[in-house]
């Protein structure tokens, strides 16, 4: 059968980066929740809360949804089940008392270093085929990749509102 002269050649999935990406996420995204769950017994969602808690504690939850790129619904959850546990606080803040700031109880700080340490444990296994050289171009090429997607939403917003301002 003749080949039509404007077909389109197949997308090579193991060649497509976003595809490959995403399948790498997935995987250690449930790679990690395994480890978690077994560390320390909380949930992917509950750990990055805490991750996000151990870097930029005291945080609300609006930052959590910032920084992890979940949704505010999965973040509420994790919240919720984080202070049945024991593990954090939620006080309103002094100066916008809309916001609510999460803190580390005693407990979740405890649990927090346990999920920092098997954290670390779990990268340094993950990149161990990888020399130092090749650590730091990925991680360089990681930057370039999440900078170039901010600096396109950017753009895109940038165009947008002056469409909206030229048809006003």
């Amino acid at each position: 059968m003749p080949r039509r002269r404007n077909s389109v050649p197949p997308l090579r999935l193991d060649r497509f980066i976003p595809y490959r990406l995403s399948v790498l996420a997935a995987k250690v995204s449930q790679r990690l929740a395994r480890e978690y769950a077994e560390a320390v017994g909380l949930q992917l969602p509950e750990a990055r809360v805490m991750t996000v808690l151990g870097s930029f504690s005291p945080v609300s939850s609006n930052a959590v949804v910032q920084h992890t790129s979940m949704d505010k619904a999965t973040v509420s959850r994790a919240i919720v089940r984080l202070l049945h546990l024991g593990l954090v606080t939620r006080t309103p803040d002094p100066r916008d008392r809309r916001l609510l700031i999460l803190n580390f109880t005693p407990k979740g700080r405890r649990a927090y270093t346990k999920l920092t340490h098997t954290a670390r444990e779990w990268e340094s296994w993950f990149v161990d085929g990888l020399t130092a050289a090749d650590r730091a171009r990925l991680m360089r090429a990681l930057a370039r990749l999440t900078d170039r997607l901010g600096n396109r939403a950017a753009a895109k917003t940038r165009q947008a509102a002056s469409r909206a301002a030229i048809s006003a």
